[in-house]
């Protein structure tokens, strides 16, 4: 039961990641895709938020993984769900504010791409 707990875990944030990976939205919109004000500034802030956060979860999926194998082995049980629980928040919280520091670094206050 544990074990399934982890591969459900790890299958559907990996499913998550490819998805915004594979389908990225073309267009602003309130739904679907990396939605923050500064992201919504305009098409080009958009698009690089959707690129840049898309294959950082990609990589984070990825680090995840690799913590549940080594929590399922090394914690075992129900400590190892809750311990894979607490990564798996911690890495999808944290798309965010790398995101948006590589948005600034990129672009002004205004949206504008930086020379």
């Amino acid at each position: 039961m544990i074990l399934t707990g982890h591969i459900i875990l790890a299958i559907t944030y990996l499913g998550i990641a490819l998805i915004f990976r594979v389908k990225q939205p073309q267009n602003i919109n309130y739904l679907y895709g990396y939605r923050t004000s500064f992201s919504m500034k305009n098409a080009e802030t958009w698009r690089e938020a959707n690129i840049y956060s898309s294959n950082l979860m990609f990589k984070s999926a990825i680090v995840f993984i690799i913590f549940e194998i080594f929590s399922y082995f090394l914690i075992g049980g129900k400590d190892s769900i809750t311990a894979s629980a607490i990564c798996l928040t911690i890495l999808s919280v944290a798309v965010i504010p790398f995101t948006e520091i590589h948005l600034r670094k990129k672009f002004d206050k205004n949206g504008q791409a930086k020379n």
